[in-house]
């Protein structure tokens, strides 16, 4: 099948803005879905590394970050702060976008949309969607989407979002089609690091330093155990939440390090206080070998087999005493089964199956030419 992926507006597609869950998606799609024997094109900004059959340039790296407002700052500048809908960049990306869409794109094709509005004014109305080809959400980690065609990353972002929507199911009769496939992950980024004791070894946050990524809960569970170290890594205002417990120390923000650190670590802490889609930190842990201590809601219940794999809290006490029963967590299983689940290959599989079903509707007709 041909495959029509769009770049992510605000970055790059190279291993360089891993940090953007998104892009990192993007960067490996084409690497684990040509082996399937899908063609794949990818829509994107000058020295995009995408993997791709064809690689269609959009705009020059000057223009880009002329368009940003600044020039690239991976580590200093969280990315959340470029992905602004309707922002200059994000006009002139669509913009080019949709009309190398308009002489690319053909009757049996499909459009892979993997950041849901940010693409809307590419595909809003592209006489093609009327004509055969179809359009799709290829991962959905958000509450706010767009087509009727949608890939979830996790069975807790669907509900949620059917939730929202207010339906409570999906008729076979309808020209609706969803699907739940988990991120996808490159094993020779996070190496086996199962070995050895992780009794000295800190307990590790990897996120956005905001009260819904549960910052507060790591530095209230760090104070109730000075025994031991806590290290926190990610984009945002560490000062602002006031002096750390001496046992807490701050890293910055993380790029291709971050399997160092994780499987190095104790465990990794993530008591997110909403609904987590996905919550990729913890699963790129496990693939090192390295346990959980997460919140007990959102996709934790998909990714943290409690008792297993790490332990789903809901108090104080749970998280305090959690950072000492970690240790008695067989790390080979934990890195065991994050393979089974989410390494290229597997995913690989379900997303072809996705396609299959894509492909069946295109060909028969039986798609919705639009849908937003």
């Amino acid at each position: 099948m041909r495959l029509h992926l769009l770049g992510i507006p605000h970055s790059v597609t190279t291993r360089d803005w891993s940090h953007c869950a998104f892009t990192q998606k993007v960067h490996k799609f084409a690497r684990m879905m040509r082996p399937m024997g899908h063609y794949i094109i990818h829509y994107g900004v000058e020295g995009s590394d995408s993997g791709a059959d064809e690689d269609v340039l959009l705009m020059d790296q000057e223009e880009h970050q002329q368009l940003l407002g600044h020039r690239y700052a991976h580590g200093t500048r969280p990315y959340g702060e470029d992905a602004v809908d309707n922002s200059p960049v994000y006009r002139q990306w669509n913009l080019y976008a949709r009309e190398e869409l308009k002489l690319r794109v053909g009757p049996g094709d499909l459009i892979l949309a993997p950041f849901g509005h940010a693409h809307a004014a590419a595909l809003r109305d592209l006489p093609i969607l009327k004509h055969g080809a179809g359009a799709l959400e290829s991962g959905i980690g958000y509450f706010d989407t767009m087509l009727p065609w949608r890939v979830y990353e996790s069975f807790a972002v669907r509900h949620a979002v059917m939730a929202k929507e207010g339906r409570y199911g999906v008729t076979m009769e309808s020209s609706r089609l969803e699907f739940v496939v988990a991120n996808f992950y490159d094993l020779e980024d996070w190496p086996d690091a199962t070995a050895g004791s992780r009794a000295k070894a800190p307990v590790v946050f990897l996120g956005r330093l905001t009260e819904g990524k549960g910052l507060r809960q790591v530095l209230q569970t760090a104070a109730a155990r000075p025994d031991v170290r806590f290290q926190i890594a990610g984009q945002g205002d560490i000062d602002a939440w006031g002096p750390l417990p001496k046992n807490v120390e701050y890293l910055g923000v993380l790029g291709a390090n971050r399997a160092q650190v994780l499987g190095k670590a104790r465990a990794i802490i993530a008591p997110s206080r909403y609904v987590e889609p996905f919550g990729g930190a913890v699963v790129e842990a496990a693939l090192c070998g390295t346990p959980a201590i997460t919140s007990d809601f959102g996709c934790f219940a998909e990714t943290v087999a409690h008792g297993i794999t790490g332990f789903r809290c809901q108090t104080e006490r749970q998280f305090a005493e959690a950072v000492d029963r970690v240790l008695g967590l067989d790390r080979r299983r934990v890195r065991e089964r994050a393979i089974r689940l989410y390494s290229m290959p597997r995913v690989a599989r379900l997303y072809d199956d996705v396609f299959s079903v894509c492909a069946e509707r295109l060909e028969a007709g039986t798609f919705p030419a639009t849908g937003w």
